[in-house]
């Protein structure tokens, strides 16, 4: 008799890294689980249009994994909707327990990713996807010839303030610290750039509009004065956050090796210090 809760293989996360590895794993005739907490397709689906992933024509984030999704399925993957409150390694099969009942694999693969550290200003989660913004590749040129604001003061803001300048009308840096916190050749080409204006001690209170950004209030740390910007004639306008990344690796806490940023440790193989449990590299 077949065991309906023994899977080969679960994938904890349903992005487009778990599609993916399902995908592979289904089509090598492997019995394997999708479990995913929110959506499938994961942060892409906040995307309303992807233009850059190779061989695809432009459309939403959500119609881009669903296909993925589909393709997987059509090879005998399986999906469940759930969140993983636990993983117990102690026996040569892994236990898998979620909020729909508890699943039993051979293998376990991680494939929650990492997200944008939000900074938590208002607005910003309401807007995600609609003028907020955390990758200047992904999102750039949807602000052709708008007004952008970058915040951030480490690396990767002075470097995407420049980038974004390819498209934006002009960027508008609001460092929160007196000065930039990346190596000092890297912040003088942005405060070099004429298309970049460098706000320091400057901090984000909030944002508004409607479908889209309308407005955007800022205020100096130093002296309390706050900024209201409104684009002319109702323009629309973007905000792109560069404050880190936060993996989502809460779930193997104590089960495996992590570094200092909270990232699981793995051998050329994708291999954890866990038997058993493989990450699954990031894609798409």
């Amino acid at each position: 008799m077949i065991d309906k809760n023994l899977y080969d293989a679960v994938i904890v996360g349903g992005g487009p890294a778990g599609l993916t590895a399902a995908l592979y794993l289904a089509r090598a005739c492997y019995r394997v689980l999708v479990i995913e907490k929110e959506k499938f397709g994961g942060q892409i689906t906040i995307t309303a249009e992807v233009v850059n992933y190779p061989g695809a024509e432009p459309q939403s984030g959500t119609e881009l994994t669903e296909k993925m999704r589909k393709q997987a399925e059509s090879f005998g993957a399986e999906f469940l909707l759930a969140e993983v409150q636990g993983l117990d390694f102690s026996e040569e099969v892994k236990r898998v327990r979620t909020t729909r009942g508890e699943v039993r694999a051979l293998g376990v693969m991680l494939a929650t990713g990492a997200h944008p550290r939000m900074i938590g200003f208002r607005g910003e989660s309401e807007f995600k996807g609609h003028g907020v913004a955390y990758c200047a590749t992904c999102d750039g040129e949807f602000f052709s010839g708008k007004e952008v604001f970058v915040v951030g003061g480490g690396f990767a803001a002075a470097e995407e303030a420049v980038f974004l300048t390819r498209y934006a009308r002009h960027v508008t840096v609001l460092v929160r610290e007196e000065d930039f916190t990346c190596a000092r050749e890297v912040a003088e080409e942005t405060r070099a750039n004429p298309d970049i204006t460098v706000l320091t001690n400057t901090e984000v209170v909030s944002v508004e509009g409607d479908s889209m950004l309308r407005s955007i209030c800022y205020r100096n740390n130093k002296t309390g004065e706050e900024t209201h910007f409104r684009p002319e004639n109702g323009d629309t306008f973007g905000v792109f956050v560069f404050a880190g990344y936060e993996p989502s690796t809460e779930l193997v806490k104590g089960l495996a090796e992590l570094d200092a940023q909270g990232y699981v440790r793995t051998d050329f193989s994708n291999q954890t210090s866990r038997e058993g449990l493989l990450r699954q590299a990031t894609c798409a």
